[in-house]
């Protein structure tokens, strides 16, 4: 996969296809995988593996670890493929950090997708708690004593009676590369907030589409529907939910994206490929 270098790290990207460009950002602990599953055929695909994913290395300050940070290192790469103007859009964390760049950046963006949001106003929402405890676990076992020790836990149980797969979800954070190493942006990101008061949602003016879902712990379908009921030109959509139908979820999700990404679809031809 393409990269570049930026800040001292060298990013992993996805960039596929022709058209109209989507930037689109994977959730916590996902990479580029993610968005490419949910996305349809609708223009270019774009997916920056945020610091600590996928193969983006090394991790760099942990200090610097949050949702402005990532929003700047996406800045850099949309330079760095000279995009002058797109629709940007994520899932879970990712949609945290186009909400982040929206605000900071909106004469770049033309559109914004918002899937599967997991916060609102306020850092550490309850439906991530269990995110610092995988990563207090990482770091003090390993990823092997970790994961063992965090699937006898009470909280484990308590999530696989609500949600198996959201608890499936949890244990792959053990799983994934790299993981006591990344284990901070576990830690930090969940204790971040993309957006504050209700002013910083009215300012993101462009088109709108909110897709959320039942039956998400993670990812309560209240968050979406209020954030879609914040945004001035928003469009809220409910699709099945992963954690009941996987297949449909990325057939759905992919449907609602090709058909808002049909607006911008007479969008001025990408440049060139750096």
């Amino acid at each position: 996969m393409p990269g570049f270098r930026h800040a001292g790290i060298d990013f992993s990207f996805l960039d596929r296809g022709d058209g109209a460009p989507f930037v689109f950002q994977h959730g916590l602990g996902g990479d580029r995988s993610q968005p490419a599953g949910l996305y349809g055929s609708a223009g270019r695909l774009v997916c920056l593996e945020c610091r600590g994913h996928g193969d983006t290395a090394p991790l760099g300050p942990a200090a610097e670890l949050g949702f402005q940070t990532f929003a700047d290192d996406l800045l850099a790469l949309v330079d760095h493929l000279g995009l002058a103007s797109f629709v940007i859009g994520g899932v879970s964390m990712g949609a945290g950090v186009a909400q982040r760049f929206a605000a900071g950046h909106p004469e770049r963006v033309r559109g914004l997708v918002l899937v599967r949001p997991a916060w609102l106003d306020r850092p550490s929402p309850p439906n991530l708690r269990l995110m610092p405890r995988v990563a207090d676990l990482l770091r003090e076992q390993g990823p092997v004593a970790g994961r063992e020790t965090f699937r006898a836990s009470e909280e484990y149980a308590a999530m696989l009676r609500e949600s198996p797969a959201t608890a499936a979800s949890l244990l792959g954070q053990f799983d994934r590369p790299h993981a006591r190493d990344h284990a901070e942006v576990l830690l930090r990101l969940p204790a971040d907030c993309p957006l504050g008061s209700a002013p910083d949602w009215a300012r993101l003016d462009m088109p709108a589409l909110v897709i959320g879902t039942a039956h998400d712990p993670a990812h309560p379908l209240a968050f979406a529907t209020a954030i879609a009921g914040a945004l001035p030109h928003a469009e809220h959509r409910e699709v099945t939910a992963r954690t009941l139908d996987a297949d449909a979820h990325r057939r759905e999700v992919g449907a609602c994206i090709d058909a808002f990404m049909a607006g911008f679809a007479e969008a001025a031809p990408a440049p060139q490929r750096p």
